[in-house]
């Protein structure tokens, strides 16, 4: 399987000091970029903090530009060495999983300036810069941006990767929410942030975000996928259940697990690009075929994850329950409208993914912690006599 390689080895040609050394270098050429397009854009200006040709502006271009270079770079000359099993997987998948990591690192990128200059400018209300100050600024942004960037790729895992998608997602939909020109949206329902009528940045910034996520979460899928494969291949039945010969017949499912979360990426994907006034059919099939996959999910941990602990599987058939009675407080009931009733899917579904990721982790270290004292004794010399 390409998640179980030979040639693990290769990965610890590149150490913990080599990626911050080169995230150094990132961050000193490409202040030097935006110090020199600062130059260039505030040639005989004044500029403000935000705006239109602001220094969150160039900022948030130079930013976003270097992100992206970096966090390719990351993923090609230092991800793909430290995780073997990334070379080994499809081209195409080894393409999904790049773009996904450049878009989120680089849309992350462009939010974070532009709310920070933002409450800089509402902070220094009426604040010019001279065009050393602002290019300066744009420098600093700038370097930073890129050694943040291929910090992150660099270390990507599973679990790192998941606080990235939750962080952005909220970001974005809390911007979305911020830009809507409609401020009633939430008697509709969710999706009509991302419809004209809520306002053109709400339009983009809500779109644009599903579809970034749903890329991210593809990503995401390789990275869980590995841990899966590596998890099964250690799963041993308890032995209070080795009498039962369906107990001993369940075997963990990583390639089930995994296409359920790519249709839940591929249909999230599919909510961003088919807004719900262009086709109302089209964007209910995608949510009803999200939401069909994590349902699989929920009720299939205790077929599809064995070995994960009792306490999990509970939380998944609890997080069914929580679906259950969300939804009859919505159709039923009319306790809320079906803004809330989204939220509160929402809410829940993410509360599963972080237990189920962090979970996860936690039993792949426990598994190389026991594989090294397995080999450290294995090694061990004999005593002298």
């Amino acid at each position: 399987m390409p998640y179980l390689n030979p040639d693990a080895a290769v990965s610890h040609r590149i150490t913990e000091l080599d990626i911050e050394r080169r995230a150094l270098w990132a961050g000193l050429i490409c202040s030097i970029f935006g110090l020199t397009a600062g130059l260039i854009f505030f040639a005989g200006e004044h500029p403000a903090l935000f705006g239109r040709w602001s220094v969150g502006w160039v900022s948030a271009v130079c930013g976003a530009t270097a992100a992206a270079a970096m966090s390719a770079y990351a993923f090609r000359s230092i991800l793909r060495y430290r995780e073997p099993w990334l070379r080994h997987i499809p081209v195409w998948r080894q393409l999904l999983t790049g773009v996904g990591l450049i878009l989120v690192h680089a849309a992350s990128s462009v939010m974070t300036i532009l709310v920070v200059f933002h409450l800089f400018q509402q902070a220094f209300f009426g604040l010019h810069f001279d065009v050393l100050a602002g290019s300066l600024a744009v420098s600093a942004v700038t370097g930073l941006t890129a050694y943040l960037c291929l910090v992150a790729t660099a270390r990507t895992s599973a679990e790192t990767l998941s606080v990235v998608l939750g962080m952005f997602m909220a970001a974005g939909v809390l911007i979305s929410m911020l830009l809507a020109e409609e401020q009633g949206w939430w008697r509709s329902m969710f999706s009509f942030l991302g419809t004209t009528q809520a306002g053109r940045g709400s339009f983009w910034t809500f779109n644009l975000t599903l579809v970034i996520s749903g890329l991210v979460l593809a990503a995401f899928t390789e990275f869980l996928t590995r841990d899966l494969v590596l998890l099964s291949k250690a799963y041993r039945c308890r032995p209070a259940l080795r009498r039962y010969k369906l107990a001993r017949n369940l075997r963990p499912r990583p390639r089930v697990v995994r296409w359920c979360l790519v249709v839940v990426a591929t249909a999230i994907i599919g909510i961003g690009l088919v807004p719900v006034n262009v086709s109302m059919q089209v964007h209910s099939g995608f949510v009803q075929l999200a939401s069909v996959a994590m349902i699989i999910l929920l009720m299939g941990t205790a077929v599809l994850l064995p070995g994960y602990p009792a306490v999990f599987h509970l939380m998944s058939y609890a997080a069914v329950g929580a679906l259950w009675v969300a939804f009859i407080l919505w159709h039923e009931w009319s306790y809320y409208n079906l803004t809330g009733f989204e939220l509160a899917v929402v809410a829940i579904m993410f509360s599963w993914i972080s237990v189920f990721i962090r979970t996860t982790a936690a039993m792949t270290r426990d598994g190389e912690e026991r594989n090294q004292v397995v080999k450290a004794e294995e090694h061990r010399l004999p005593r002298m006599s």
